[in-house]
């Protein structure tokens, strides 16, 4: 059953990609910052939709008091696609850190640049670095909070990955506070995977952290060791 509810919604995602994301590309030039920001909103609520009418999956959030008023530097873990969405909802207005190849993808690439992000040629480390730190004091200077995967790549619920000290970096060099995002989506969205598991997203927001007085490796490893043992509480 439940791969038969992960075909009907990879079904209906693809479409809306290709629906949604060719209704953007012809609106958005258009639209003010702002106005663009709110449009690019809705296919995260359509997602978030589909999710729970076809395969009976919902989320909760812990923390939302958290989240500052302010552009912040997002670290969270990553274990599937749906934190790169919903996430957008949640803590947005945001950009993410990712591979530069999702931005070649005809219309969904096309769609994803609007929404700012920082895409990175992950195979040039420094260069990688370097454009991080760079684009990234632009976007928060901008009233964009940063959102970065310090894994690196989806990581089994159950399992850790020492966290890349990128956002960390970030969050030291732009003395913009740190905010660690924990949750458990690879256990209800695997990745690789077709099949969905209904039930509940579990997100856990921590409190900020203000960089000031801290060098990147001792923000890394706090960052790091916060998000591990709130993902453990989570393990399905």
């Amino acid at each position: 059953m439940n791969l038969v509810r992960g075909l009907i919604f990879n079904f209906f995602y693809a479409t809306s990609v290709i629906v949604y994301g060719i209704i953007i590309n012809l609106v958005v030039p258009f639209l003010s910052i702002e106005k663009r920001r709110k449009v690019l909103r809705v296919w995260p609520v359509m997602i978030e939709f589909l999710l729970k009418a076809i395969c009976g999956i919902r989320y909760q959030v812990e923390g939302l008091e958290n989240i500052p008023n302010e552009p912040v530097v997002i670290i969270s873990n990553h274990q599937s696609s749906w934190e790169t969405i919903i996430l957008y909802k949640v803590l947005g207005p945001l950009c993410t850190v990712l591979k530069k190849e999702l931005t070649y993808i005809p219309i969904f690439g096309w769609t994803l640049r609007w929404a700012q992000p920082i895409a990175i040629d992950r195979s040039k480390k420094a260069t990688a670095l370097k454009e991080i730190l760079r684009q990234g004091k632009n976007r928060l200077a901008a009233g964009l909070s940063v959102m970065i995967f310090p894994e690196g790549t989806r990581v089994n619920p159950k399992d850790t990955k020492p966290h890349m000290p990128g956002g960390a970096m970030l969050s030291v060099k732009a003395n913009a506070k740190a905010l660690p995002v924990a949750h458990n989506s690879g256990c209800h969205w695997p990745a690789h995977k077709i099949s969905k598991t209904p039930g509940v997203i579990r997100v856990k927001i921590g409190e900020p952290i203000d960089p000031t007085g801290m060098d990147a490796k001792q923000l890394n490893k706090q960052l790091e060791n916060w998000i591990n043992e709130e993902k453990a509480k989570l393990v399905c």
